[in-house]
């Protein structure tokens, strides 16, 4: 019930500003321009996410005849990049980078391939016979693809465009850096510069309700049934030009620039690593606590996620169905909402936690549980009844079949919602600065001050380590959403 605990103490922390600075702070022009802001954002980085991300879908899947695992991985490497880095990066390249235009470029690029993805595994399901009659009738192959084909990945689609959406107004460090005011901008601010944080719960707040809207939303207009069939006869792969030339582009746009522009200012920089340390001195230290915090944290996700998945699978109910679209929702929360609602609960009902691993472990815990949890029911759904079944017959109780059944059957699914987990962690940047203990330092929170005291050089060296950590899950990642016996 922690995700319940944080909206409910952001609510309790908001009114007891009392009604009437809740409705000042609501009402003043600084609130609706910070709303207006984050919806256009919101807006802009998902209608281009779902063009740009289906667009590429259909190149890899239609227009590569060899190499198309290659070409899905390059297209999904901008996952590993996180926005904080790409606006660092894109600002070093460009200069005057930053605003609205800036942060699109950089949260598109970033987004993209949380719709792509699910699109090409559901292409691959889909054949083009409905397309072809819809062609013979008179339509036009944009047309005929959107009337035939479309219908059927709409739901992969939606639910990638919802993640988006999700991203784009939970996002800190991306508009933090290009200087564009959004809602966690704000926040922060609020948090940092006043002694009354009221504003900053009312902000939390508002957040909160803009993304359980949007969760609600893509619930009632998501199209029965998200099961692709093939339909009609494979696709023939064709190399497409226009298809190897978009592809390129994205690629070359949203990871070589970035890397090429981090590496650009390394050699650039007259002091790449602080009091002239080497880059394993300095780095070293900062890579084993980051280390440190994600194990620890995904190692108590998964355990909570084992818990939750075993609850979940009994008969149905509707106290099974609360707990699951609590469970969720703490995906749809901005970090940097659970963060100032764990500083208001440490501060106010519990000091002794307030800036311990413990409390930033519980918002790693609030924040990235959906993501072991999602694999897990998988998993767990498709295991065959009988097995257990057969175990408890043998006289192996509920706890011998969990250890020697259930959990070993599962593991490739937990091992590798914990890695997610892990790697989400490892990249997390609100939270972390908020909550973390003084003195713990990671990756990404000596990459953001790096940023903030202009030690270009280091950002750039912690970024591309950064990067490189987080690629290798990335490959895997990309990989899942491929048929086997992809050429």
């Amino acid at each position: 019930m922690l995700v319940t605990l944080v909206v409910v103490y952001l609510v309790i922390r908001a009114g007891g500003a009392g009604g009437d600075t809740v409705r000042a702070a609501v009402f003043r022009t600084r609130t609706l321009d910070l709303v207006t802001n984050t919806a256009r954002l919101a807006l802009t980085v998902t209608v281009l996410s779902v063009l740009i991300g289906v667009g590429l879908a259909v190149g890899v899947s239609r227009g590569v005849s060899r190499g198309r695992p290659i070409w899905v991985t390059m297209l999904a490497a901008p996952l590993a990049i996180p926005s904080y880095i790409a606006g660092f990066a894109w600002g070093r390249l460009v200069p005057g980078f930053e605003g609205f235009g800036a942060a699109v470029l950089v949260l598109t690029m970033t987004c993209y391939p949380l719709v792509m993805l699910p699109a090409v595994a559901a292409l691959s399901g889909t054949g083009r016979s409905a397309e072809d009659v819809a062609r013979t009738l008179g339509c036009t192959p944009v047309v005929a693809f959107l009337r035939t084909t479309g219908p059927r990945i709409a739901p992969a689609v939606l639910g990638g465009a919802l993640l988006v959406a999700l991203y784009a107004i939970s996002d800190f460090g991306g508009p933090a850096v290009v200087r564009y005011d959004v809602f966690t901008v704000g926040i922060h601010n609020a948090y940092n510069g006043s002694v009354d944080r009221s504003l900053a719960a009312v902000y939390a707040c508002l957040l909160v309700t803009m993304a359980v809207g949007l969760a609600l939303l893509e619930r009632l207009i998501r199209p029965a049934g998200s099961a692709v069939t093939a339909v009609g006869r494979p696709v023939v792969q064709r190399d497409s030009t226009l298809a190897w030339v978009a592809m390129a582009g994205v690629v070359g746009i949203g990871v070589l620039a970035p890397v090429l522009a981090l590496i650009r200012e390394i050699v650039a920089s007259r002091r790449a690593t602080p009091d002239g340390r080497t880059v394993l001195e300095w780095v070293g230290p900062l890579a084993i606590n980051t280390f440190r915090l994600a194990v620890v944290a995904a190692a108590v996700i998964a355990v909570i996620a084992v818990g939750v998945a075993l609850f979940l699978r009994r008969p149905r109910s509707r106290t099974a169905h609360l707990v699951e679209v609590i469970v969720y929702l703490g995906f749809a929360l901005p970090g940097i909402t659970v963060a100032v609602a764990l500083v208001f609960f440490g501060v106010r009902a519990a000091p002794g936690l307030y800036l311990t691993t413990t409390l930033l472990v519980v918002a790693y815990l609030i924040l990235f549980l959906p993501l072991c949890l999602g694999p897990l029911r998988s998993e767990l759904d498709a295991l065959p009844g009988g097995v257990e079944g057969a175990s408890r017959t043998l006289g192996v109780g509920a706890v011998g079949t969990l250890l020697r059944v259930t959990l070993p059957a599962t593991a490739p699914a937990l091992l590798a919602g914990a890695g997610l987990a892990a790697l989400s962690i490892a990249k997390e940047l609100p939270a972390t600065l908020m909550l973390a203990p003084i003195g713990t330092r990671t990756l990404a929170t000596d990459m953001w001050s790096a940023v903030n005291e202009l030690h270009h050089g280091q950002a750039a060296v912690l970024g591309l380590v950064l990067i490189a950590v987080s690629s290798v899950p990335t490959v895997v990642l990309s990989t899942r959403f491929l048929p086997r016996g992809e050429p």
